[in-house]
């Protein structure tokens, strides 16, 4: 069976998909089979764990490297800010939480492994922050170079809102917003670099709103008219439409986010949309009036925004924790008995809160596809539709897959938790249905067992009776009348008694037979191979015996083994059509084990398998007494071939 579309890659840790169908040699908990190598694979222990120790010094020399880093982005901000003649304090303290708060936040996602791509982009949007900060300087250099880096910064603003949560965009639209952002910055920002005497103010990247430093790249004799004519109305219409745009784009994803997603989501996504309205409002009111009341208070807020969005994440993480916690917590108590499919379903929609999640279970073998709890057929989710799919035990042949909210796998570590509660659950139900067809299979067992002792003690005392009982009878009775005879004539009287022995030697033939049947005398006295040997001499057909390290065994081995054979052979006679030879091979090299296997030359196991007869069933029932198993197959190169073993240690 091909692997679903877009199935879930949590047994890998990503966020992405399908990394279960490249762990082609997981040992499935519910039957897959194991890779090539897995016996030797406990031998590489040592290199493993250094290699673990090397992984957990690296990222801990990273994490260690991270941390400089951010301390010397805060470090940069504070001394920037401080040159500020107005409220210095104030600014730095600012500045010090817009750079470091997102810095600190990302680096806990990296460490932790939680949205590590989002957290990478948290840390970069505080390192390109401290750049920003230069714009509180009073030298036109670094100022210019600051208020430039204010302008990347709405840029790399728009992609983390619409990155959010896995750290990439989405689709088409997220990427032509990204690319419009950037476009307004460099058609009609950018170009101010060179054409504009002075920067406006106020702004979210410099605390200055009157006699600030002039654009240090400012070389012309005086400022074109397009600038104030066209770039900056051009500029205000364009950022409102882009910021615009931004706010629909991220409405529709809250709104149309299931309660999962929005446990995660929605203070990112606040924040974000609040950010982006108030961008618009304020740049519009700016134009408008420049020395608006409230513009500097919007200022400040839409510089604090990075730091907001970033404590948002974390809250976002927290709140996830908690609901991963309880809904992990109420699966267990779910899992603690045996659930079925339905079940199971329920467990993880009530425990999620997600009302639509399916457990698919595998189409029986040769049907293909899916079904769900009730055995209708089930289509598994298109990727993009914001369902995704997630193995439940990984194999050559999935056993079942769950279909849930893609936002799930944004937080790989809770799904893989509930996957995992969730194959055992599965891997419980297959054994208990084994455990069940076993004790079927066991009691019917049990019953021909039974059945065929009683019809065998049936047959002897049938035997009994009508050969060896009647002889003895009938002898008693000669013997009676041989009495009176030796007194009338003593010659004829020795001539019946003589007649009379032969009647005892029949008897005693017809006992020993009855008693070869019940158990052979040379099985008991020689041993397994010896007595096959015997039964083969007396065999219409070709008959080879071949005996590895055969001992003796328990009599209950011996008898079962023999006795098997002997059916075998017989089953050779009867249906083996044109069989002219006959091979046993019996096998005592493995320990703990003796194995058997009777080969004939004949036409072969006909289309479907044999017809299992009574003989084939009392062979499976003696070896499966015993705890073996035994099993008519095709013979390679031609005939047929009983093959069966028995757990059995040499005496």
């Amino acid at each position: 069976m091909a692997w679903p579309q877009g199935c879930s890659a949590v047994s890998d840790g990503g966020a992405g998909t399908c990394a279960a169908r490249r762990r082609a040699g997981f040992v499935a908990g519910v039957g897959g089979a194991r890779p090539a190598g897995y016996a030797g694979s406990m031998a590489t222990g040592p290199p493993v764990a250094s290699r673990l120790a090397t992984l957990r010094d690296d990222r801990r020399w990273r994490a260690i490297a991270a941390g400089a880093g951010a301390v010397a982005c805060v470090a940069i901000a504070l001394a920037a800010a401080t040159a500020t003649p107005a409220r210095p304090g104030l600014v730095a303290l600012g500045h010090a939480v817009i750079v470091g708060v997102p810095i600190a936040v990302g680096l806990h996602a990296w460490y932790t492994g939680v949205n590590q791509r989002f957290g990478v982009l948290l840390m970069a949007a505080g390192g390109w922050a401290s750049l920003t900060t230069l714009a509180e300087s009073s030298q036109a250099l670094p100022y210019t170079v600051g208020r430039a880096a204010g302008w990347a910064m709405e840029v790399g603003l728009v992609y983390l809102f619409l990155a959010f949560p896995v750290g990439r965009l989405h689709d088409r639209a997220d990427r032509l917003l990204v690319a419009a952002s950037a476009l307004v910055v460099l058609t009609l920002f950018a170009p101010r670099l060179l054409l504009a005497a002075r920067f406006e103010v106020p702004s979210p990247y410099t605390s200055c709103v009157r006699d600030c430093p002039a654009n240090a790249l400012f070389s012309l004799d005086r400022q074109p008219g397009a600038v104030d004519a066209l770039l900056r109305p051009l500029g205000v219409v364009a950022v409102l439409v882009v910021m615009a745009a931004v706010i629909v784009r991220l409405q529709r994803r809250l709104g149309a986010a299931t309660s999962v997603a929005r446990r995660l989501h929605a203070p990112v996504l606040v924040v974000a949309t609040v950010r982006a309205a108030v961008l618009g409002v304020a740049i519009a009111a700016r134009w408008v009036d420049p020395q608006g009341a409230g513009l500097e208070a919007a200022a400040w807020l839409l510089a604090l925004a990075l730091p907001l969005l970033a404590l948002a994440f974390l809250a976002g993480l927290v709140r996830w924790r908690l609901f991963a916690g309880r809904a992990l917590e109420r699966l267990a108590a779910c899992l603690r008995t045996l659930p079925d499919a339905a079940t199971l379903q329920r467990a993880f929609a009530e425990a999620f809160e997600d009302p639509s999640v399916q457990v698919a279970l595998a189409a029986p073998a040769g049907a293909g596809g899916w079904v769900d709890v009730r055995g209708a057929p089930l289509t598994l989710p298109e990727r993009g539709s914001g369902r995704t799919v997630s193995v439940v035990s990984p194999g050559a042949r999935p056993a079942a897959v769950i279909v849930h909210d893609a936002a799930l796998g944004d937080q790989p570590e809770v799904l893989r938790a509930g996957l995992a509660m969730a194959e055992v659950a599965l891997a419980n139900q297959r054994l208990l249905r084994e455990a069940e067809v076993a004790t079927r299979e066991v009691r019917a067992s049990r019953a021909r067992i039974a059945a065929g002792a009683e019809r065998e003690r049936r047959r002897i005392e049938r035997d009994l009776h009508d050969g060896a009982q009647q002889r003895l009878v009938a002898l008693r009775i000669e013997l009676a009348l041989a009495e009176d005879l030796v007194r009338a004539d003593p010659d004829r009287a020795v001539e019946r008694l003589r007649a009379l022995e032969r009647e005892v030697d029949q008897a005693l033939e017809e006992l020993r037979a009855l008693a070869h049947g019940v158990y052979p005398p040379l099985l008991a006295d020689r041993g397994l191979a010896t007595a096959l040997r015997a039964a083969a001499a007396q065999c219409p057909l070709a008959v080879d015996v071949d005996a590895r390290r055969i001992g003796r065994y328990p009599p209950e081995v011996e008898s079962a083994v023999y006795f098997c054979v002997l059916e075998a052979l017989q089953n050779a006679l009867k249906h083996a059509r044109g069989a002219t030879r006959v091979a046993i091979a019996l096998d005592g090299t493995v320990a703990g084990e003796l194995r058997f296997a009777v080969r004939d030359d004949g036409a072969g196991v006909p289309p479907g398998g044999p017809a299992a007869g009574a003989g084939v069933v009392n062979m499976r029932d003696r070896v499966a007494a015993l705890g073996g198993a035994l099993a008519v197959e095709p013979a390679a190169g031609g005939g047929a071939v009983v093959r069966g073993w028995a757990p059995a240690d040499q005496r």
